[in-house]
């Protein structure tokens, strides 16, 4: 991220400092700040840089206990220092002038494939998710193309939607393709059904894959084919990748559920020995820009997969759960433990720790078979309180209303997810009875990127419209207003979903330092209607008090 200069930025302690209001701002403040050339060499807001970072004249949503609006906050060593005035802050400080702009706390999902993401091939082109016409996704294309080198592959492999681009739903044609990257190999598909151009359907037949001359090809097939250039460096390239598209949209953290669900050779499959060597090497060196909570799973044979139970007690013996630092940490157990049978075997295991889990469930029936298990075994374990073992349930698509309320006696928090948004055709979750009725920490996520959007604004539209990808109304009556969605974004119980519930998610003193500026105020639905709510993103996005994106408006 490129500094920028006076003339772009609202510095105090410099003429022509317009637009700062003084409420708050007195001389003291005043003589605090500094130069945007000496706050650039010191990595203002850095840990240890002794150069805090100041955000005044904006609209801020603290998402607090009294979702106060306030217009200044102040950040030191990472974390939220001052919030409401910076005066009498102390310390040396850049000051951004926000211009009235209206901002969040950084968007954290909280249920997410995102390690992953590492393991696409080619150049992922995420931005398709946001693509709403066979024009745009022709300009998503080109304009990635325009920044790698000829012959690579681009892709755009799964947790995308013909229907939001064209009605009929259809793929782009292999003309088309090649009319946006001509000298490039393109594959773009919407489960396993994908669609290349001329130069992809050349290349992947001479790795062997069966391409119609249409350029029609097998997304499973095509990935495996290409999967053979993928490496360590490759893997930390798309990493990153996906965290500048997350940053640029206000993401600034994600809760990760593992990949070992998926068989080996897939896209989804991290081997539990390397599959995460990218993201700690990226760790390591200092260099991932987003927060990240690991969580490792066990998918027996209930849940369709080939892990021996025993594998979740591996997991207890050890002592690294939250092993790590502000930026990346391990988080517990997720989305899978040994079911069925061995139920009560995973719960007093993990219990035993404790460490903390989350539980995959979709139908009614799935949800009520674990809110019974768990009940059993609160009733054979009266001296543990369900309720400190931070404990929760993702996707909840069946959730009823006596089930919240079994939640709630129990103490298990409750993610509703839309990932149904992508390509489901029916309703679920009823993000408005959650909302109303859960007396638990509420969180919420995309499962993305595979079978949702990596995209938190498409969930949004989903949770406040009840319309999925194609514009169909499938989940009416459950719709939540933009605050109560963006809160369960980004709200301080996020938190508590990887047992840092005084640090991560809203805006407080203490706090990790994570906002985004918005594109346009969110909250005004003139400014910004239904129909624009998927293209919002971020102009200036902060992660730990580090300045990460910066679309160059402020």
């Amino acid at each position: 991220m490129s500094r920028r200069d006076l003339s772009r930025r609202g510095f105090l302690g410099a003429a022509g400092a317009a637009g700062v209001t003084a409420a708050g701002l007195g001389s003291a403040a005043l003589a605090n700040a500094v130069s945007p050339a000496a706050a650039a060499a010191a990595g203002a807001g850095r840990e240890g840089s002794g150069v805090g970072l100041a955000l005044v004249n904006g609209r801020i949503h603290t998402f607090d206990g009294t979702d106060r609006v306030v217009s200044q906050v102040l950040i030191q060593d990472g974390r939220f220092a001052k919030v409401g005035s910076i005066g009498g802050g102390g310390g040396r400080f850049e000051v951004i002038n926000l211009r009235g702009r209206t901002v969040i706390p950084g968007l954290i999902d909280n249920h997410v494939h995102f390690v992953r993401i590492g393991q696409a091939a080619g150049y992922d082109m995420r931005r398709l998710e946001t693509a709403f016409s066979i024009d745009e996704v022709q300009q998503v294309v080109a304009d990635t193309a325009a920044d790698v080198e000829p012959g690579e592959f681009l892709t755009g492999l799964r947790g995308l939607a013909r229907r939001q681009w064209s009605a009929p739903a259809r793929h782009l044609t292999r003309f088309e393709l090649d009319e946006a990257a001509p000298e490039h190999a393109v594959v773009i598909s919407e489960g396993t059904n994908g669609q290349t151009n001329t130069l992809g359907r050349d290349r992947l037949r001479a790795l062997g894959v069966t391409v119609s001359d249409a350029g029609a090809v097998n997304d499973d097939q095509a990935y495996l084919a290409m999967a053979r250039f993928i490496t360590l460096e490759t893997k930390k390239r798309e990493l990153l990748r996906a965290a500048e598209y997350a940053l640029s949209v206000g993401l600034t953290g994600f809760i990760d559920e593992h990949g070992n669900i998926l068989p080996e050779g897939t896209a989804g499959f991290l081997d539990r020995i390397t599959g995460h060597d990218h993201i700690l090497d990226l760790w390591r060196n200092g260099q991932l820009p987003v927060r990240v909570r690991a969580r490792f799973g066990v998918r027996d044979a209930h849940s369709g997969g080939t892990d021996a139970p025993s594998l979740i007690e591996t997991y207890a013996a050890n002592r690294w759960e939250l092993l790590g630092d502000a930026m990346f940490r391990q988080a517990g157990i997720g989305e899978w433990a040994p079911r069925g049978d061995n139920y009560q075997y995973s719960l007093r295991t993990i219990a035993s720790r404790p460490i903390q889990y989350q539980q995959h469930l979709i139908s009614t029936a799935e949800i009520q078979a674990h809110l019974d298990a768990v009940q059993q075994f609160a009733d054979e374990h009266p001296d543990v309180n369900v309720g400190d073992l931070y404990w929760s349930m993702g996707h909840i698509d069946g959730l009823t209303v006596p089930q919240i309320e079994h939640s709630n006696r129990l103490g298990i928090g409750l993610i509703p997810q839309g990932w149904s948004y992508l390509t489901g055709n029916g309703a679920g979750p009823d993000f408005r009875s959650i909302v109303d009725l859960a007396e638990v920490p509420v969180g919420t996520g995309t499962d993305g990127a595979r079978v949702a959007p990596l995209n938190p604004w498409t969930m949004v539209y989903y949770m406040t419209t009840g319309r999925n990808s194609g514009g169909a109304l499938v989940n009416d009556g459950r719709q939540v207003t933009r605050h109560e969605a963006l809160k369960l974004y980004a709200g301080p119980q996020q938190g508590w979903f990887c047992k840092e519930p005084d640090l991560m998610g809203g805006i407080a003193e203490g706090r990790y330092a994570d906002l985004a500026v918005l594109s346009a105020d969110v909250f005004d639905t003139r400014a910004v209607p239904d129909t624009k709510l998927r293209t919002m993103g971020s102009v200036l996005t902060v992660v730990d008090g580090v300045v990460r994106h910066d679309a160059g408006v402020l």
